[in-house]
């Protein structure tokens, strides 16, 4: 894949992920998984909230194949 196509592959799936995870931080904080109330006006909450967010959002774009999951483990080595 030429980097130019890599790229507007790219951009197309960093379009949806704002939308996603403001969706998915706002059904977390209304999750009752967490006492939201006991946390002061710090960003612990939205760190914690955001954490779990984009864990799930992985989920969605993981590779599925064995090739992919190999070439996703070697990345991350850098």
């Amino acid at each position: 894949m030429l980097k130019e196509e890599f790229e507007a592959r790219i951009e197309v799936l960093i379009k949806d992920a704002p939308a996603y995870l403001r969706k998915e931080c706002a059904r977390l904080f209304d999750s009752g998984g967490v006492d939201t109330e006991s946390f002061g006006s710090e960003f612990l909450l939205p760190k914690i909230i955001y954490t779990v967010a984009l864990e799930n959002m992985v989920h969605l774009y993981m590779p599925l194949r064995s090739e992919g999951k190999e070439a996703v483990k070697n990345l991350r080595r850098f």
